[in-house]
């Protein structure tokens, strides 16, 4: 009775070990069943840049108040110029971020009565630029601001070899004045030069406080950024205005100029929503008004118009171009907004060398961003009999198997004995 109870005994725990080894391998999973891994961060650029102004007086280039910023994974950055000629750059600021932290200052950086470039003054012009990225987000801004620039290149002209334009130019006038008499009277009134007077006597009048063309720079700045899912980078220049023949007092009396070309605002901007690509472009270009007291016109200028005035040589044509904004995409999927107010081609006759030309008020952004998909995950290899697959660590499933096995062969072993018996 106790030998049957033994064997009995051995096989009722034979069969209870095969049974657990047989568990064990049910409900242990496959190696590699983890959850999948999330997408990678998505790969995106915002960038914008503006400028206030881009002149070139008699085949001398300047830029007054040009800045950047951009923002981009791991990156933050923008940089400023209040003034940057062909050998000079004057008021610059720059902010880098790697990683995370911030970088620049609000504090402005200037350049003060700037007068190396002949015929040209600069009363000051400053940058700022800053830069700031955390875990979370990032931003740069960049901003500049000028003061009055007045170009007065008579002086210069009557003390250098292009002193023997004025003979010609004095002719020419009096062509054109002699032409024009019935449209331009008012002109001489309200200046208080006649239209007999001669080039002589503008240039004189000019060296006596006037001023053959005044600028009134308006700000300009840039800023991008990403806020949660949210890229955004915007450009905005302001209005600017140019007076053409600002004449001194006459007769204890201060007349307005003869031509002033008022710009309005302009800026641009892209928004970006990172987890889908979208992109929202916006170009907002700058109304133009034309101003000639005189002749008592106040007349805005369409979007894309360009005016021609002709003049006799050595002055050339004169060119008025007013742009339109522009948006699209680029051959890598960025999308982009551009919007310039006007450019402005004055005494373009050959022997002025080029004469004066203006670019006022240029904005550029471009934004785009990619979603980068989850990484493929390895499909798991048919395990090897007589392995089985299980989960955790190396460690812990080598553990696992054997207990498993040694329990199988434990009930094997019991089973056999009392089958043998």
């Amino acid at each position: 009775m106790r030998q049957q109870f033994g064997i009995d005994l051995r096989k009722t725990l034979g069969f209870a070990a095969l049974a657990t080894a047989a568990l064990g391998v049910a409900v242990v999973p496959a190696a590699g069943a983890q959850e999948s891994a999330p997408g990678a961060p998505p790969a995106y650029e915002a960038t914008s840049s503006a400028q206030a102004l881009e002149l070139s007086l008699f085949g001398q280039g300047l830029v007054v108040g040009e800045g950047s910023s951009r923002v981009a994974p791991g990156e933050a950055a923008a940089d400023g110029f209040a003034l940057a000629t062909p050998v000079f750059d004057g008021g610059t600021s720059s902010a880098v971020v790697q990683g995370t932290g911030s970088d620049g200052s609000s504090e402005p950086v200037c350049v003060q009565d700037f007068d190396q470039v002949p015929g040209l003054s600069l009363e000051f012009a400053c940058s700022t630029s800053q830069a700031e990225a955390s875990a979370t987000g990032a931003e740069a801004t960049s901003s500049s601001t000028a003061g009055r620039i007045v170009l007065d290149p008579v002086d210069p002209l009557l003390q250098t070899p292009l002193s023997a334009v004025v003979d010609p130019l004095q002719g020419g006038l009096q062509t054109l004045v002699g032409a024009l008499e019935p449209v331009l009277g008012p002109i001489g009134d309200a200046s208080g030069l006649g239209l007999q007077d001669t080039v002589g006597d503008l240039l004189d009048a000019l060296l006596d406080g006037g001023d053959l063309v005044a600028i009134a720079l308006g700000d300009s700045s840039t800023s991008s950024s990403l806020e949660g899912s949210m890229l955004s980078t915007t450009c905005v220049a302001e209005g600017t205005r140019i007076d053409v023949l600002d004449l001194p007092a006459v007769g204890g009396e201060d007349p307005p100029p003869v031509i002033s070309v008022v710009l309005g605002d302009v800026s641009t901007r892209v928004d970006v929503d990172t987890t889908t690509g979208t992109a929202t472009p916006v170009a907002n270009p700058a109304g133009v008004t034309i101003v000639v007291p005189p002749l008592g016109l106040d007349q805005p200028l369409a979007l894309g118009q360009t005016i021609d005035i002709p003049l006799p040589e050595p002055l050339g044509t004169s060119t008025i171009s007013v742009t339109d904004g522009v948006r699209g995409t680029d051959e890598q999927g960025r999308s982009f907004a551009t919007a310039d107010s006007v450019r402005l081609d004055l005494l373009n006759g050959e022997a002025l060398m080029g004469g004066i030309e203006l670019n006022v008020a240029q904005c550029s952004s471009l934004a785009g961003a990619v979603a980068q998909p989850a990484p493929e995950q390895p499909a798991p290899e048919a395990p090897a009999a007589p392995t089985l697959p299980v989960t955790g660590g190396e460690d812990d499933r080598s553990l696992a198997l054997a207990a498993t096995l040694a329990l199988a062969g434990a009930g094997l072993a019991l089973v056999r004995r009392r089958t043998s018996g």
